[in-house]
């Protein structure tokens, strides 16, 4: 459980406070990697709830997130988007469902934000069903000699500490790759967004 007083509270502020101009920018991404949901739906980190929207009303969603004070502003747009929120304030490296117990797990810009995303991965896929699939967008380490990587390496630490511990360099394509999945389609994309250092993102589709 995330219960920094300061960290924890701006986060949850800052996200809320940016959830029009993320819908602006990511619509159609995630609209795309949901479009075929099932009825059950596992989230990791859903923050404030900025991807309810893109979800059929009815829909349940296990929501991992170790952010208390995210928690009642995920529980506001869970009601107002007709949500069956079932809320855990986990961490991503160790989940508390059965496994090969879901058919999907999602997330958004929160493999870069966990202290171990090798294990939170492994989770993932021990409690997909044979077939099931993950689905996410992450932003990742721009180029090699970009300004755009040296932008990020100067404000790493500072930003790291900021963001809960969000990592402006990471490779999770490379990630993912070698992860275990039957499947796994990685898509790169360079988001227009005013917030340069994450400019470089991917999408991705991985089937167990």
């Amino acid at each position: 459980m995330i219960d920094n007083p300061i960290r924890g509270r701006f986060n949850a502020w800052f996200l809320a406070a940016l959830e029009g101009y993320m819908h602006w920018k990511y619509a159609s991404i995630k609209s795309g990697l949901l479009r075929d949901a099932p009825s059950v739906v596992v989230e990791l980190g859903p923050g404030p709830g900025a991807n309810l929207r893109y979800l059929p009303r009815g829909t349940k969603l296990i929501a991992i997130e170790p952010n208390k004070h995210m928690h009642p502003l995920l529980q506001r747009r869970a009601n107002q988007f007709g949500i069956d929120l079932d809320l855990r304030g986990l961490a991503g490296e160790q989940l508390d469902l059965a496994s090969q117990s879901v058919d999907f797990v999602f997330s958004s810009l929160v493999l870069c934000t966990v202290e171990k995303p090798n294990q939170v991965i492994s989770e993932v896929r021990r409690v997909l069903k044979p077939g099931g699939r993950f689905a996410c967008v992450e932003h990742v380490g721009a180029p090699a000699g970009t300004a755009i990587k040296g932008l990020q390496h100067a404000i790493r630490g500072p930003w790291k500490w900021l963001f809960e511990g969000c990592d402006l360099c990471r490779d999770t394509g490379a990630t993912l790759r070698s992860s275990g999945f039957a499947q796994v389609e990685v898509n790169p994309i360079v988001l227009p967004t005013m917030f340069i250092p994450i400019r470089h993102q991917i999408t991705a589709m991985c089937v167990k």
